[in-house]
């Protein structure tokens, strides 16, 4: 009799099993559309409307597929040019402090990327170009001697200011937009691909600043730009994560690992959903396990890639090398 029992239950749990094995992409995605995703209004958010990240990550989402996500990021600019984190926070950022970063200007760079919106393009950076102050005056004659330019105009400037790799990463965008470049595009092109951009990929600690570096790369590749450096930086990063989905496609492609990988970490039928959805699972150290806590836009942003992954990286798909 215990026998039986014992294959029966075998049975079962390799029917479970299975079942398991057997939910498609498809259907996953169903199921966290339907029972993981949230919104604040009509816009992709996490839980609570913690939106404050929202413009890099529906930036994420509008490049893979998703018009939703689009629409977020188009709404998040005020009449002036400026962009702030999210719709809801447009304009004013609800009076609190931290209005908009550096980080949150690749969600934008991806929107243009997609959109191809030069006019939401040439308004923002008129808004740049017209916020832009004095980092350092002459002490004996007043006059100023470097002048910085910024996302942001809030009090820590140091999460508003323009990096030489952003600016970079800005003159890619603008050239593949076919519009005219700035002097400081200009004179930082390439700084998003230096060798201390490749060195940092291989030193930094993990965490959204990898994923930062994941996302340069990822608009890199979609554009066909330094794609031979930008394919070191991604083999760098998936190297250091490789339990990361993400970082494993810009490295790898379209391999049947990175989907099952992605069905394993994200949310299953059967899971306990009672948690707060506050996380984008790739932008975390993969010792955290973030994606037990995923707000499962996370998920959906990895799972149009790989439905779209020929549409999306075109540009950079038969490019075996590249100069800077």
């Amino acid at each position: 009799m215990n026998q039986w029992l014992i294959r029966i239950s075998a049975l079962f749990l390799g029917l479970s099993a299975l079942s398991l094995q057997a939910q498609t992409l498809d259907e996953s995605e169903n199921f966290w559309r339907a029972e993981v995703t949230r919104y604040c209004g009509a816009y992709p958010s996490k839980d609570d409307c913690d939106d404050g990240d929202s413009v890099i990550f529906n930036g994420l989402l509008c490049m893979s597929g998703e018009e939703i996500g689009c629409q977020s990021v188009r709404d998040s600019q005020d009449m002036f040019g400026q962009f702030w984190r999210s719709p809801r926070r447009n304009p004013g950022n609800l009076g609190e402090d931290s209005s908009f970063s550096r980080d949150q200007t690749l969600g934008v760079l991806l929107y243009l990327v997609k959109t191809k919106d030069t006019a939401a393009a040439v308004r923002w950076m008129d808004w740049i170009e017209d916020n832009k102050y004095c980092s350092l005056k002459n002490p004996l004659g007043g006059n100023c001697i470097l002048t910085l330019y910024r996302v942001c105009r809030d009090a820590d400037g140091e999460t508003c200011t323009m990096t030489p790799a952003l600016w970079g990463l800005t003159r890619k965008v603008w050239d593949y937009l076919g519009l005219g470049t700035t002097k400081p595009m200009r004179d930082f092109n390439n700084a998003d691909v230096s060798d201390l951009e490749l060195s940092t990929a291989g030193s930094e600690k993990p965490g959204y600043r990898l994923h930062l570096k994941a996302v340069s790369t990822f608009i890199r590749l979609v554009i066909g730009e330094s794609v031979a450096r930008s394919r070191t930086i991604a083999g760098t990063l998936y190297s250091r994560q490789n339990a990361n989905p993400f970082f494993q496609l810009l490295a790898e492609g379209k391999l049947t690992d990175v989907e099952t990988k992605l069905l394993q970490l994200c949310p299953k039928p059967g899971d306990n959903l009672d948690y707060i959805r506050h996380q984008w699972s790739w932008e975390r150290d993969q010792a955290d396990e973030a994606w037990t806590l995923s707000m499962g836009w996370d998920c959906i942003f990895v799972a149009n890639l790989l439905r779209n992954y020929e549409r999306i990286f075109q540009s950079s798909l038969f490019v075996s090398d590249d100069s800077l």
